[in-house]
């Protein structure tokens, strides 16, 4: 099925396929990239930036919303997880479990992290199952270079998943002979301890790069009183993970891997207390592996083409006790696996014609639905579950991008992907944008569109439903962005969205399913402002988020106000105290709270800070404080508990030391 309608479409991909070979006998390698540390707030926005349309563009010349975070922000901030990090930009919300998994909103539509991708080094990290990414503390926070953010639909590029926007988390590369361990401890029994190699041959033709990290924590106290009584003062509840990663370059060719695995228990997910759940004994095994082959052309700044050959496996694996209830443990399996092969080119047609195109072609094994084991006790370990029924889905995939270059300050660019797979049809995605720089102000406004697929998870969760389409999404926006001189910045993006065809949940008398069901609308205003004078850097963001059906109604989860500022002050080159703070206003939950007799989850101003002694003779140290005046705040639930407490205040102290200093 799957080759026969790769055939079928063989004289639409062809030509593109050709011009992709005929670029590949026709380039040379090039070499790229600078620190970016030492840099003003205006040559910030002067980088060039690879995750709008996979090849790099500067900022100044993009028709979207894109937010860097560098490496030095995070190790300044004392960032633990990617939602920390997050957190500090404008357009994010988030649900936190204090569990299996954590779930951000990017730009207004709750979701269980699929309508956002996930990228390593440009590679999908989603679980490919469910299409939802996993947040928490796996990402290895002192391997990162910096961390690239998409604001908006980006489907024109990446196809399904990419309606909110795009998260690439771009890993460092080998730039000199270095080693540097580091470890931290701290409040709730937090521990993580890394370490970070980099070689480089005295002809510099080969470089490798190696990072590992371990990371625990018990992230919050739950019980009793402080969970709602969901749970005993026994719970059981914490995060393992591990992360390693691997890149080796020579010449044009890098191949990097990404090893993930998170372990946590499910005991969040249900109530313990008067039900037949127990808050002991639950294990959530999840592990993801990616590999990549790319390799890089060039020759000169007129044309370049990268080719990818990637295999991504994103398994629960068959050890994860996914429940224990009075009478048993039940067991749980969800292998699957994705290969795929991309190709992208950018070429000068002419002096102000640029061409972008992309011919992407992948194989997925996906289980159809999860596989359960039940042993005959609580107390005994359920069998290993049987391989589920594997469903395959055949890729291809295209995209075309023209950029011109109208006069010296005006850019216009308009996208078109299609998308042709055995499981959810044909699919064309466009986008178009038009940006202009006038004097110290940029002006910039877009249309775009983008889509969700249905996956195996929501093709049989519950009775199931085989005749899902999938969500699709229409987005306007405009921006103003100012340099009022060359270290201050101030910006405003207005924008909105219209989802459609949105998935939502129909109760049957033999259970639930989900189905198409009404749409939702965003309107969206995002302010911010960065400033540095001197030894110190500020920055400031409020969010204005205004989400609803189609019949009016306000979706719950979803605060209209959020703010987000911080500051840094360097007494010295190495000696820099930060102090941040984070504000989302009232949301409504789901259902009502027992405990409060009311649906609102209560508005919440929350600070951080870190003290820090970088780079000092080799040493690093680190204070960190989360939620400093241990501010008692909750997220909101879709799963049984009706809300959940978020952590309490939290030291970790950190020390590090670079062994070739």
């Amino acid at each position: 099925m799957g080759r026969e309608i790769i055939i079928k479409n063989c004289k639409f991909f062809l030509p593109i396929l050709l011009f992709h070979i005929f670029l590949i006998y026709e380039t040379k390698a090039q070499s790229d990239t600078n620190s970016i540390y030492d840099l003003t707030l205006s040559q910030l926005t002067q980088l060039k930036v690879t995750s709008v349309n996979k090849v790099e563009q500067s900022v100044n010349e993009i028709p979207a919303t894109v937010f860097v975070i560098t490496a030095e922000e995070l190790k300044e901030r004392g960032i633990f997880t990617l939602e920390e990090a997050l957190s500090d930009l404008p357009g994010f919300q988030f649900r936190n479990i204090q569990g299996i998994n954590s779930y951000v909103f990017q730009r207004g539509i709750p979701n269980q992290n699929n309508l956002t991708l996930l990228l390593i080094d440009g590679i999908q990290i989603n679980e490919l199952n469910s299409g939802g990414f996993y947040g928490g503390g796996q990402y290895n926070i002192s391997n990162i270079e910096r961390i690239e953010v998409i604001n908006g639909p980006a489907s024109a590029v990446y196809g399904t998943n990419a309606v909110s926007g795009v998260i690439n988390i771009i890993t460092k590369n080998p730039l000199s002979n270095s080693a540097d361990i580091s470890a931290a401890y701290g409040s709730f029994n937090s521990l993580m301890g890394n370490f970070n190699y980099s070689f480089i041959n005295p002809s510099e033709s080969f470089k490798i790069r190696f990072s590992g990290m371990y990371k625990y924590s018990t992230k919050a106290e739950l019980g009793g009183a402080e969970g709602d009584y969901n749970w005993t003062e026994n719970i059981e509840n914490y995060e393992r993970d591990y992360s390693f990663d691997l890149k080796l370059i020579s010449g044009g060719l890098t191949f990097g891997t990404s090893y993930i695995q998170k372990q946590t228990p499910t005991t969040t997910s249900n109530k313990a207390v008067g039900t037949i759940y127990s808050d002991r004994g639950t294990f959530w095994n999840i592990r993801f592996i990616n590999n990549y082959l790319k390799y890089n052309f060039y020759s000169s700044n007129d044309f370049s083409l990268t080719a990818v050959l990637y295999n991504r496996n994103a398994t629960v694996l068959s050890n994860s006790i996914y429940e224990v209830v009075d009478t048993a443990q039940v067991g749980y399996f969800r292998p699957n696996n994705l290969t795929g092969i991309e190709s992208i080119a950018d070429l000068k047609v002419l002096e102000n014609l640029f061409i972008t195109s992309g011919l992407t072609f992948e194989y997925e094994s996906l289980a159809e639905s999860n596989s359960f084991s039940y042993s005959s006790s609580p107390n005994i370990k359920p069998p290993k579950p049987v391989t589920p029924k594997m469903i395959s889905n055949y890729l291809t995939s295209i995209f075309i991008e023209p950029r011109i270059k109208i006069e010296e300050k005006l850019f216009f660019s308009a996208g078109l992907r299609f998308d042709n797979s055995t499981i959810y049809d044909n699919i064309l995605t466009p986008r178009a944008g038009l940006s202009y720089n006038y004097n110290n102000v940029q002006f910039r406004i877009s249309y775009s569109q983008a889509f969700r697929a249905p996956k195996p998870w929501d093709y049989t969760d519950g009775v199931g439903n085989n005749s899902l389409n999938p969500e699709r999404m229409k987005s306007i926006e405009g921006a103003v962005k100012t340099f009022f001189h060359e270290n201050f910045i101030a910006g405003i993006n207005l924008y909105r969205n219209h989802l459609e065809n949105a998935l939502t949940r129909e109760l049957t008398p033999n259970g639930f399913r989900w189905i198409n069901s009404g749409g939702a609308y965003v309107n969206g205003a995002e302010v911010y402002f960065n400033y540095l004078i001197g030894k110190l850097k500020t920055n400031f963001n409020y969010t204005f988020t205004e989400s609803y059906n189609e019949n009016g109604t306000y979706l719950t989860e979803i605060s209209r106000h959020t703010f987000n500022t911080g500051l840094t002050y360097s007494l010295s080159k190495n000696f820099k105290i930060n102090f941040r703070a984070n504000y989302f206003g009232k949301r409504e939950n789901p259902r009502i709270i027992a405990s409060t007799n009311n649906s609102l989850i209560d508005p919440a101003l929350i600070f951080h800070a870190a003290v820090s002694l970088l780079n000092y003779k080799g040493i690093d140290l680190q204070l960190s404080v989360k939620n400093i005046f241990d501010t008692e705040y909750y997220h909101t639930s879709n799963r049984q508990p009706d809300r959940y407490r978020q952590s309490q205040r939290t030291f970790i102290f950190t020390a590090g030391y670079s062994l070739f200093n």
